[in-house]
Order: structure tokens, then sequence, then C-alpha cells
């Protein structure tokens, strides 16, 4: 009995140090995803501003200047 409880317990002491690692893993992942988000944000609001502020759907119904 003494030695499966050792074994259950070396077990449980690797699991906890899997789930710790990968605990660490999705923090990091979490934080590369929000800095993502940020800048997707930021090229979003930059590319809206360099079209004027709209929509962009009065531009399309332009001709272009050749014509």
């Amino acid at each position: 009995m003494n030695d499966r409880t050792t074994e259950v317990e070396i077990k449980l002491a690797h699991m906890e140090q899997a789930l710790n690692e990968l605990s660490d893993v999705i923090y990091a992942q979490q934080n590369v995803l929000d800095k993502l988000n940020n800048s997707h944000d930021a090229l979003r609001q930059r590319l809206f501003s360099l079209e004027g502020g709209g929509d962009g759907s009065e531009n399309n119904n332009e001709k272009p200047p050749h014509y």
C-alpha cells in the first residue's frame, strides 16, 4: 500500500508541475493576443482616419480622373 501511495504522490506532483507550466503558457499567449488586438485596433483607427473618417463608400462611386 505504501508503494502505491508514493506512486500516486509522484504522479500528482508531475501533474501539478505540468498544470503550472500549461498555465504559464496560456498566460503568455494571452499577453501576445492582447498586444495583437491592441495593434489591430490601432491599425484600424489609423486606416479609418486615412480614409477620411468615412466608410469609403462615397469614393467607390466616383469615376477615376481619366474618364
